[in-house]
């Protein structure tokens, strides 16, 4: 039977990506990226992404409207979307994956408060990897390659989390119901730097509040927490 989980790391793996001209880059995979209120975080990570990245068409979903849309108005690679109002977490990896899926195979979704340190080549290794799966780095959801294959069975990220905390866990949870499905740890993914954005830390009894609501909502969909789920279809009241 099938792992379910695949713990590795192939950062010292020879290097399996032949020369490749420019457009298979672009269609190969996108870089997707939300933000709320930390645009002087992203900004240096995005700098640095367009030059580790070359031709790579990096999305971006504003939920804050801080401006980025302006900001990099001449820039053909960049894409801001610029929502009426926040879309949470989930909303905006939906939006995101479908955006890129439209051109791309893969999505690299990453957080805004992480710089990566690598370029192509690491991502290409990972996808070269993958099975009709879910890719993530050591460190959770900061950084996740997405196929378009696995996004089309799976289904979009659960909105019903909002505005953030959870949406991961339902997805991995359904991830690993769909046994045909590989999720894989892949630490070459890890982000080399971390910058501590200290939203949680600002309003704590604000996300103290999210997250028990989104547990508990967790729990009613799944009967248990992560790792102690009771069902295998979320729950309904017809249940």
């Amino acid at each position: 039977m099938k792992k379910l989980i695949d713990i590795i790391d192939v950062s010292d793996q020879k290097d399996i990506i032949s020369e490749s001209n420019d457009n298979w880059y672009k269609k190969r995979f996108a870089i997707g990226i939300p933000t709320v209120n930390r645009f002087d975080l992203l900004k240096p990570s995005l700098e640095s992404y367009l030059q580790d990245f070359p031709n790579v068409k990096v999305f971006i979903v504003d939920n804050g409207k801080q401006g980025i849309a302006e900001h990099y108005k001449d820039n053909e690679l960049v894409t801001v979307f610029e929502p009426e109002n926040n879309l949470g977490v989930a909303g905006s990896w939906n939006l995101l994956c479908k955006e890129i899926f439209k051109l791309h195979g893969y999505a690299l979704l990453l957080n805004d408060d992480i710089y990566l340190g690598y370029g192509i080549e690491v991502v290409e290794k990972a996808i070269y990897w993958d099975n009709l799966g879910l890719t993530q780095s050591s460190k959770n959801f900061s950084v996740v390659l997405l196929s378009n294959a696995l996004y089309t069975e799976l289904g979009a990220f659960d909105e019903q989390f909002y505005p953030a905390y959870f949406e991961d866990s339902d997805y991995l949870y359904r991830l690993k119901l769909k046994k045909k499905c590989v999720q894989r740890i892949d630490y070459s993914l890890d982000p080399r730097d971390f910058m501590a954005s200290q939203t949680y830390e600002k309003e704590p009894q604000k996300y103290m509040n999210i997250i028990f609501e989104n547990k508990e909502r967790y729990i009613k969909k799944w009967g248990g927490l992560p790792f102690m789920e009771q069902y295998r279809k979320p729950y309904t009241p017809s249940n």
